[in-house]
């Protein structure tokens, strides 16, 4: 069962939405666009063999794809033209490092169980998850609609995120292979520190600025250049080369996408993401467990995570 965050409204006062990329393998994209069909209505439009997308459904558009721009590159037709044999060995060799990728269009906070629906009717017919097999480092992300363009809440969902993120990780069983994959760098501790200071107090130019300065990548587990980008545009001139897609959500990447589990949902993922919020909208709570932080930090254990993902558990109860 979805839990939804306490405020399900964006800032223009309309139901907020998530979409979601779900990684998986067994199911290739025509046979995951027919079950769309089968769940959402819609027509399919076959772009390759490995490249599909189901538009007009109720929700909007579905794309599934194998997820390497080099295997789906527009070249990639006249490099296999009357090549069939070494199209299929080389696309089935990567299926075994290489997942496919399902992303759904933003879905109604109030109907996230279509997105458990799929998932469901997708292990049904065959798909599998990052349990499978040791090579299989398969994730999600959601991207989940902001309830505010307000620097101050910004940063404390920031702030709440940075202190339970260990926790998080312990809760979600993140799997062997991801963790082996360096899926994801954390938040340096540099920033961290500099976020969590309530002395720390920037409008919203200032903390793009900030956060951008320490975190030029979208290699985070919580990606905020989305949103800032959609925030102001400009400050993309100020980083890598990197393909960011704008838009007025978190982005929030999960080191695990167990598709095909029976104790494993979508719903179970989204959650957590729910805890953040309720946290950052906690004042009392939250500068309450950055005064703890602090101090554990200055502790001769601060090396012992256990010790402060067992505060942090303590903490979320209270909530």
């Amino acid at each position: 069962m979805f839990k939804l965050p306490p405020i399900t409204t964006n800032p223009k006062g309309e139901e907020r939405k998530a979409g979601f990329e779900i990684e998986y393998t067994g199911l290739r994209p025509k046979e995951t666009a027919s079950i769309i069909v089968k769940l959402f209505g819609g027509k399919v439009e076959e772009i390759s063999e490995y490249e599909v997308v189901v538009k007009d459904t109720k929700y909007g558009k579905f794309s599934i794809y194998i997820d390497s721009v080099y295997l789906r590159s527009s070249t990639k037709e006249y490099i296999f033209k009357d090549m069939d044999f070494l199209k299929e060995f080389i696309y089935t060799l990567s299926e075994l490092v290489v997942p496919y990728e399902v992303v759904t269009p933003p879905i109604p906070f109030n109907l996230l169980e279509e997105v458990e629906r799929l998932r469901l009717e997708m292990k049904k017919n065959g798909a599998l998850g990052t349990s499978a097999s040791i090579l299989y480092a398969f994730g999600m992300h959601i991207n989940i609609e902001t309830f505010t363009f307000e620097a101050k809440e910004l940063l404390d969902v920031l702030r709440a995120f940075v202190l339970m993120q260990d926790w998080i990780k312990e809760k979600i069983e993140v799997d062997l292979t991801r963790k082996l994959s360096w899926f994801i760098e954390p938040f340096d501790r540099e920033f961290i520190d500099y976020i969590l200071d309530k002395n720390y107090n920037p409008d919203l130019d200032r903390l793009i600025e900030d956060y951008i300065f320490y975190n030029p990548t979208r290699n985070r587990a919580l990606d905020m250049l989305p949103l800032f980008v959609y925030l102001r545009p400009q400050v993309k001139e100020k980083l890598p080369p990197q393909k960011i897609s704008p838009r007025p959500a978190f982005h929030y990447r999960l080191p695990n996408s167990k598709i095909d589990e029976d104790d494993w949902s979508v719903a179970k993922e989204f959650n957590m993401w729910s805890l953040v919020e309720k946290a950052a909208l906690n004042k009392k709570a939250l500068y309450e467990l950055i005064d703890d932080y602090f101090e554990f930090e200055n502790s001769p254990f601060w090396f012992l995570t256990d010790l402060w993902i067992e505060r942090v558990d303590e903490w979320v109860k209270e909530l």
